[in-house]
């Protein structure tokens, strides 16, 4: 293998590539990335058996042909390297042997037969999806996402296609955030999975890298099957597998009405949630909100650090309520909201309470009430 091409463009692959290596050695080859010279195009792979990020960057090739090479030795070295062509050669020894100007560097690397695969992912469904549509679907439920291994259904967002719409759901047991859109084009296709949340991190990081200054021109092909799914998105493929198991009926989960509706400021509530906060233990991290007439009082007390007080003006139409909730999650609501106001939803002090974007009846989020 012999190619040339601009630093930029070989630190780009790599970067794309890099999140798909494995982080714990199970297998050594893992922690490297392949590199492959064909077609006028250099392509970088790397996997860590769960998901696996294939992408392209142009190159001159002189002489076809594959290494695995230590993907972060790689990086740590193109990153230091000055803005200029690089030569990249493999002796047959595996050695690879990189030029930049001045500097030159011989790197240990295994041959491409050990390497594992991608799978390919037959065609069974396939969605084509605007790709700012699908970051912003990923943005406004995956902050609900599970961290709790024992609860491995709930480690992923929930992912649905089904009479021409999308919707995604997350949920940790305590919190749920669930937002839908209207599809476009073919939109007969039915499709339910569980997405893990690092497979989701990446499709938004690829979305970001490829569409700086054409946002709107992005589309995201997904092929889905029963274990596998696969995302395209200019000339980025990720392929994942899926979480297996039943995830739960979310529908159950939302209040179906409300007599108590109460409209604030997004910004103001976030800055008064925020500095009451500060007065919580990191152990409740609970804030008792209690609202009356058009006055919100948002309080915290904890016994080893004091207590705080702030009051708002609402538009709130119901009786007097008190209810409390973890700071935290009402924070991570707040921040994905995305409106200047916030509907929120309440019933009683013990049930679940429902926050919204003002004016967009396509993202709620459900919050569990914490006992104080």
């Amino acid at each position: 293998m012999k190619v040339v091409l601009t630093r930029g463009d070989l630190l780009k692959g790599i970067s794309t590539v890099q999140s798909a290596v494995a982080s714990k050695n199970t297998m050594p080859i893992l922690a490297n990335v392949l590199l492959e010279a064909r077609d006028k195009k250099l392509e970088l792979v790397a996997t860590d058996l769960d998901m696996g990020i294939r992408c392209s960057v142009q190159a001159e090739v002189v002489d076809k042909g594959s290494i695995t090479i230590n993907a972060k030795k790689l990086s740590d070295i193109v990153r230091e390297l000055p803005e200029a062509s690089v030569d990249l050669e493999i002796d047959d020894n595996h050695k690879m042997i990189l030029v930049c100007q001045k500097s030159s560097f011989k790197i240990h690397g295994l041959p491409k037969d050990d390497f594992p695969i991608l799978p390919e992912v037959k065609k069974d469904k396939v969605f084509k999806v605007k790709g700012p549509l699908l970051q912003e679907m990923i943005h406004k439920t995956i902050f609900a996402v599970s961290t709790d291994e024992t609860r491995y259904v709930l480690n992923g967002v929930f992912f649905q296609a089904e009479g021409g719409k999308l919707r995604m759901v997350a949920t940790d047991g305590h919190r749920l955030a669930f937002i839908q859109k209207k599809m476009e084009g073919k939109t007969d296709e039915k499709c339910s999975v569980i997405i893990p949340t690092k497979t989701l991190n990446e499709l938004s990081k690829a979305i970001s890298d490829v569409g700086k200054g054409k946002e709107d021109e992005i589309t995201v092909e997904i092929t889905a099957t029963d274990n596998q799914i696969k995302f395209v998105v200019e000339g980025v493929e990720i392929v994942s597998r899926l979480i297996e198991g039943q995830f739960p009926n979310y529908e159950q989960v939302i209040p179906k009405e409300s007599d108590k509706k109460l409209e604030a400021s997004t910004a103001d509530l976030a800055a008064a949630t925020r500095r009451v906060a500060i007065l919580t233990s990191e152990k409740s991290n609970s804030i008792r909100y209690q609202v009356k007439g058009t006055k919100l009082t948002i309080s915290s007390k904890t016994p080893d650090m004091g207590e705080a007080k702030e009051e708002m003006d609402v538009n709130y139409k119901g009786e007097e309520i008190g209810i409390a909730y973890n700071a935290k999650y009402v924070l991570d609501v707040l921040k994905n909201v995305g409106t200047e106001a916030v509907n929120i939803e309440l019933t009683q002090p013990l049930s679940p309470g429902i926050l919204r974007p003002k004016g967009d009846a396509d993202y709620l989020c459900v919050i569990m009430p914490m006992r104080v």
